[in-house]
Order: structure tokens, then sequence, then C-alpha cells
């Protein structure tokens, strides 16, 4: 069992008592989880915190999570086009 302080996402700062919270506040379902955490939504795509997420979650739900799921980026995104050039 890992400690409250344990960073589950390194990505987004996530640690295993955000995890314990969010589940006691409602999100048992590993999609809405992962909404109210942010795991699996940085840069990792989910490769680095996946292991300990499934833990947390199989722990306090008693079956282990599918994995949710990961959508990638729509596309490229130029700074121009969010500052409005060309439009």
């Amino acid at each position: 069992m890992a400690e409250p302080t344990t960073i589950i996402c390194v990505c987004h700062d996530v640690t295993e008592k955000d995890l314990l919270d969010a589940f006691a506040a409602g999100h048992t379902h590993p999609e809405t989880l992962k909404r109210a955490t942010g795991c699996f939504m940085g840069p990792c795509q989910g490769r680095y915190c996946a292991p300990g997420f499934a833990e947390v979650y199989e722990r306090l739900a008693g079956v282990a999570p599918v994995r949710p799921v990961l959508r990638p980026p729509l596309g490229v995104v130029r700074m121009g086009q969010l500052a409005g050039e060309g439009s």
C-alpha cells in the first residue's frame, strides 16, 4: 500500500490522496476518476500513472479497472491561429 503522499501522476502532480478524495466524492468509475484528477491527461498519456492508478483503484473498488479511454490531440494548432492571425 502506497502512502497518501505518493505521486501517482507526475505530469499533473496527482497524489494517492487526490485519488482517494475524488473516489470518496463519488467518482467511482475509472473514467470519471480520471477526469476528476487529471490522471492519463498529461504528456505521457498514462504511460507512467497507469500502474499506480490501477493499484489504488483496485484497492478502493475491489475490481481491476478497465484502462480509461485515451484520446490523442485532434491535431496541430499553430500559435498564430490562437492569436487570431489569418482569420
